[in-house]
């Protein structure tokens, strides 16, 4: 009878540690905040919060015929404004701090899938120049991203995931305000003023010699160039961001400065021409490289980020040979006299550009 007794009781309590185990992976499933099994459920909206965590599960499940690659400098961006504009369904694959090979990484995933009208890629100077190789393998979310469901335990049972982002997922789907659009939207914690960024950059106290670019860089261009005419049907919109006058102040400080004219050339010899590639430039853009636009040296403003994409969608700044060669002199002028007069008004201290290699 006692031995009858001890193997119901161990019976009950198998059942009770696999319920244990079963309800919060079930849980986990069907809610999926990462979007790693499915897209959203039952009419709910896509709380997207944790870019590096939820960029695979959208590239995998979701519905979208377009894709906006880059870095931080777009996260901001409203996908409903790429709706309106270009005529397309958009996900963000932004990679922060990634390299070329990240963000091409993103790509092919959308293409396992999905087939592309448009293909937004920010041009990073950072990124092209970067190790040809894929870091994600090293990140601990990579168990998200490789399609091995022996590693699903750290998401299936995971604390964070049910205790914090499913009650979240479901605050934004009932009582909470949410904009799919402005998935892992940043700005509205950002200060953007002139007086503000001021405070994110010190300028150095020398100018370096000219600096070449890395061999990286042709690596990079090719292995983008590889992509876009692997895929003649998507139309790619390649295009380089504005950034501040400290940002160049920086380049010029660095001897970096000639080496961004260079890096256009090679943009250009390599895309300029092609079919399905429409390359635009607002490296010269006086209108959105004022500081007031910023909150640091790169990250401008949500309007300014509104603004860029109308501009594609007009066809303005398109950038060509010509356009390089006839803007890019009276831009280095323009950082020149940045930096050797107007650039007192922010820092007195600051050693003043006096001419020379650049």
């Amino acid at each position: 009878m006692e031995k009858q007794t001890a193997i119901k009781y161990l019976k009950r309590l198998g059942i009770a540690a696999a319920l244990m185990l079963l309800v919060p992976a079930l849980l986990v499933v069907l809610f999926d905040p990462f979007y790693h099994y499915h897209g959203p459920v039952f009419g709910m909206k896509a709380v997207l919060e944790e870019r590096d965590y939820e960029v695979c599960g959208t590239l995998d499940h979701f519905e979208y015929d377009a894709v906006l690659l880059g870095d931080s400098l777009v996260e901001n961006t409203n996908t409903a404004w790429l709706s309106d504009l270009f005529g397309v369904r958009t996900v963000k694959a932004i990679r922060a701090g990634g390299s070329n090979a990240d963000v091409l990484w993103y790509l092919d995933r959308a293409y396992e899938g999905h087939e592309l009208k448009k293909v937004f890629y920010c041009i990073d100077k950072a990124a092209l120049c970067a190790d040809t190789t894929v870091t994600f393998p090293e990140k601990d979310y990579y168990y998200l991203m490789d399609r091995n469901p022996l590693n699903d335990w750290k998401y299936l049972w995971n604390k964070d995931v049910l205790l914090k982002k499913i009650p979240l997922q479901l605050a934004y789907n009932t009582v909470l305000s949410y904009d799919e659009g402005e998935a892992y939207a940043w700005y509205r914690t950002k200060n953007f003023s002139a007086q503000a960024m001021t405070a994110f950059y010190t300028p150095a106290e020398s100018f370096a010699e000219a600096q070449a670019l890395p061999e990286e860089l042709d690596k990079n261009i090719a292995l983008l160039k590889e992509r876009i005419l692997a895929h003649p049907e998507t139309e790619f919109i390649l295009f380089y961001p504005p950034t501040s006058y400290l940002w160049w102040d920086r380049e010029l400080r660095e001897g970096t400065l000639s080496s961004d004219y260079e890096m256009f050339c090679r943009i250009v010899e390599a895309f300029d021409g092609l079919d399905n590639v429409k390359l635009y430039g607002f490296f010269a853009a006086e209108e959105y490289t004022q500081l007031d636009h910023y909150m640091d040296v790169v990250h401008f403003s949500l309007q300014v980020n509104y603004e860029l994409f109308a501009d594609m969608a007009a066809d303005r700044y398109a950038m060509d040979q010509q356009m390089v060669d006839t803007e890019w002199e009276k831009w280095q002028q323009r950082v020149e006299r940045f930096s050797s007069e107007e650039i007192a008004e922010y820092y007195p201290d600051a050693v003043l550009y006096q001419g020379g290699d650049r």
